[in-house]
């Protein structure tokens, strides 16, 4: 027979009898036995018995230490469940190691399991630019208290539990497991797990909570049925958790094995993508300048309807995340690069000279460093009436550079129709997808409080009525105020002085050239950008406002300026990547000058349409389509309302009119 292999040192049998081990141990050169011990034991008449250390007589910590290695071995820590058979062997070990008795260990349990990288960094943030933590000013009791770490370690593995259930169950409400409360919890914790993974994160979402089987049950048995009912689908800050953690773990590709399943993905993001009645913005964009208040005040009522509570670390608090409609504005394009052939769109498209995948196509899970930004900017953006916002030069050297992307606008028909309340139009309308590329130069300036966001019209984006090269070149000489370069860019500002990032350059299209005018509001870090008349081919101005978001995505909607911004005008979706950013394909050029531009549209002869209403410019008539577009839309009409009258319960039903 072998030789049986000697126990390893960091075993319990060690921990419990040192000296056995030593005197059980093979022969080890430059090992010794303890003093006193021989390698072969002499037995004794005399021999006094021994008693055996035991579990119950070793002292607190080092009972807390045994179980610690109990569920984190060679590195790598397991379920908590491992600790059953200890807790379970007397009541001794019970009191020393339950989760009462002994937050310590499920505190040093929770840092082997999860990633803290980020929640250091950004608490650190926090503290630098003296913010208190939104819903508690005990800024230190958050990470001080073991306990803390403890709740926030059992209530992740109860997320699990939860998560488990429901892909069981194939729902997301399972009696005595789940239900809408739990729902929430869970869809704050699941973005907390993806937005601060650097490594272990991911491995508890993918294993332990196979978070991919259960972002499809989500999807299907809450949004898609969502969809069903009568009216405007809800825009809720939960839901925009849904669709951001499928984002950020590339959930969004599934869900796609069929054309059936391709058209449902399709009609629930139609009235998102197209519908101008869903907010994206943290505060109205028609204020310059925010907060509207200072920080405690009282007097007025708060003013956001996104923020949404949580529980964290024991802890209770608000925080309002990226909003929906800007991350289904991504899912959309990326399914439109996929799928361009299911989707509605028109002939008259425009796309890049350039071959090869399209402009979304890449798929990153990011490191929490990714997420920083957006973190910041739900945690100090949630009220445009107190809330303190973002540092000023947040965004400082994120947009400066070439950049890609696609436009998309609706029939201008349908439209219409949509906004008199039409919501077949919502459905059966076509639209069509326009490639742009960007240019755009940052010029930081040192204003005063109350001169920021300009003088000029909103449309204009603060500045003058013009459209020229001098006030390209002006806007770059800091329009009139002083432009800040090197070290002056981050030294202190006297009070009653901030900083503005201002933006120029140029957009070129399938209608031509146009000039750049824009800013940044430093509150939120909302980019606005004034699309000046493009030549050859005038096609009206055009108002652009978004968000850089995750990744370096630009991401919003353009609109008219024929319409004035204080009513309803004409408003589709945009979004971009710039060129060097960690989504933005390898394969495309990285200038304008090396790129091959975009397709032209063919206008005739005579040009486009030379209406006075920019709005016009855009209307479509009967005229316009060949027959295949008519047929196509023909052929939509006649789907949905098979599928609205449809006797199977299981088919979409909803009042379209």
């Amino acid at each position: 027979m072998g030789t049986l292999a000697a126990p390893r040192k960091h075993s319990l049998h060690f921990i419990l009898s040192p000296a056995a081990m030593a005197r059980d141990a093979p022969d080890v050169p430059g090992v010794t036995s303890p003093k006193g011990v021989t390698g072969t034991p002499v037995a004794s008449a005399a021999a006094t018995t021994v008693r055996r250390p035991s579990l119950t007589s070793l002292p607190a910590d080092v009972l807390g230490m045994i179980a610690y290695h109990v569920v984190v071995q060679d590195n790598h820590a397991g379920r908590p469940s491992r600790l059953l058979p200890l807790l379970k062997t007397n009541r001794t070990l019970h009191s020393a190691l339950n989760f009462d008795a002994n937050p310590v260990l499920y505190n040093r349990l929770f840092r082997a399991t999860f990633d803290l990288g980020a929640l250091v960094r950004r608490t650190q943030w926090m503290f630098d630019v003296n913010t208190d933590i939104p819903g508690t000013s005990r800024k230190t009791e958050l990470f001080a208290n073991p306990r803390s770490w403890a709740m926030e370690y059992r209530d992740r593995w109860e997320l699990r539990n939860r998560i488990r259930a429901c892909i069981a169950h194939q729902s997301v409400n399972v009696p005595g497991m789940s239900n809408r409360e739990n729902r929430d919890t869970d869809m704050w914790g699941l973005w907390f797990l993806w937005t601060e993974n650097d490594e272990k994160n991911i491995i508890f979402l993918t294993e332990e909570c196979h978070f991919h089987e259960w972002i499809i049950c989500y999807y299907k048995d809450d949004m898609l049925k969502d969809s069903l009912k009568s009216g405007y689908p809800r825009d809720t800050a939960v839901k925009a958790l849904g669709i951001w953690t499928a984002l950020l773990s590339g959930s969004d590709l599934l869900s796609e094995r069929s054309a059936a399943q391709i058209d449902d993905k399709i009609f629930m993001l139609r009235p998102y993508i197209f519908s101008p009645s869903y907010e994206l913005t943290y505060g109205p964009w028609e204020h310059r300048r925010l907060p509207l208040c200072d920080t405690g005040c009282t007097e007025h009522a708060p003013i956001s309807h996104y923020a949404a509570p949580y529980k964290r670390f024991g802890h209770k608090h608000m925080r309002a995340p990226p909003h929906f409609v800007l991350g289904a504005y991504l899912v959309f394009m990326r399914l439109l690069e996929r799928q361009p052939g299911r989707v509605g769109l028109k002939s008259d498209s425009t796309v890049f000279q350039d071959t090869g995948r399209g402009v979304f196509s890449l798929t990153h899970i990011m490191s929490s460093l990714y997420h920083d930004t957006e973190w910041q900017r739900n945690t100090v953006c949630q009220d445009p009436h107190t809330s303190p916002g973002l540092p000023p030069l947040t965004f400082h050297g994120r947009l400066t550079g070439f950049w890609r992307g696609n436009l998309l606008f609706y029939d201008f028909d349908a439209y219409r129709q949509m906004l008199s309340g039409n919501m077949r139009s919502l459905y059966t309308g076509t639209f069509a997808q326009h490639a742009v590329e960007l240019d755009l130069h940052e010029t930081v300036i040192r204003i005063r409080a109350e001169d920021v966001g300009g003088k000029g019209s909103l449309l204009n984006c603060g500045f003058a009525d013009e459209e020229t090269e001098e006030e390209q070149a002006l806007i770059k000489d800091g329009y009139g105020h002083q432009v800040l370069t090197g070290d002056a860019i981050y030294a202190r500002e006297a009070p009653g002085w901030t900083k503005e990032i201002l933006l120029s350059g140029g957009c070129r299209s399938a209608w031509g050239w146009s000039r750049i005018r824009g800013r940044v509001r430093a509150w939120d870090g909302l980019v606005t950008l004034s699309i000046g008349h493009s030549r050859p081919y005038p096609c009206g101005q055009w108002v652009w406002r978004g968000y850089l978001q995750t990744g370096g995505y630009f991401v919003g909607r353009w609109r008219d300026c024929f319409t004035p911004e204080t009513q309803a005008g004409y408003e589709g979706p945009f979004g971009l990547v710039r060129a060097g950013d960690l989504f933005y394909p390898p394969h495309f050029p990285t200038t304008m000058n090396a790129s091959a531009g975009v397709t032209k549209l063919d206008f005739g002869p005579n040009g486009p349409n030379n209406n006075s209403s920019a709005l016009s410019k855009r209307k479509y008539s009967e005229d316009d389509y060949d027959e295949r577009e008519r047929e196509r839309e023909r052929d939509r009409e006649r789907e949905y309302e098979y599928r609205a009258g449809a006797p199977d319960d299981r088919r979409r039903r909803r009042d379209y009119d």
